[in-house]
């Protein structure tokens, strides 16, 4: 994956972690490790955090997430979506989409939510 597909990663897990609010410490805590990996600095974090929270138009274009590598693409954003413990409906509702945009079947999603799902028990 190059670096511009992780910062598209990373825009994308901020659209997911804000969808229900403010992310939580715990989602906070991976999207400042997708940060510190693709040497997004602190005031640009804080931006797309905020985007995150508030602007729905940041939410369509961050959907358009490259192609290369869907499914690790999705793992990516579950592991986010799932630092607090759980899914939210509307997180769910986003990243199905974000899924389907991706080509990701349905099948797949459920897979991927379980998998992901399992690495927290």
């Amino acid at each position: 994956m190059t670096p511009m597909q992780k910062v598209d990663i990373l825009r994308a897990a901020c659209c997911v972690a804000g969808i229900d609010g403010p992310p939580d410490q715990f989602e906070r805590a991976v999207i400042d490790k997708l940060a510190a990996e693709v040497g997004v600095g602190k005031a640009s974090l804080e931006a797309m955090i905020a985007r995150g929270v508030t602007d729905p138009n940041f939410h369509q274009e961050q959907f358009q997430i490259l192609k290369s590598d869907p499914q690790e693409s999705m793992e990516a954003l579950l592991t986010v979506a799932l630092a607090d413990g759980n899914i939210s409906e509307k997180e769910k509702d986003v990243l199905h989409s974000l899924a389907s945009r991706l080509d990701i079947s349905s099948e797949l999603f459920e897979q991927l939510i379980e998998s992901a799902g399992s690495t927290l028990e």
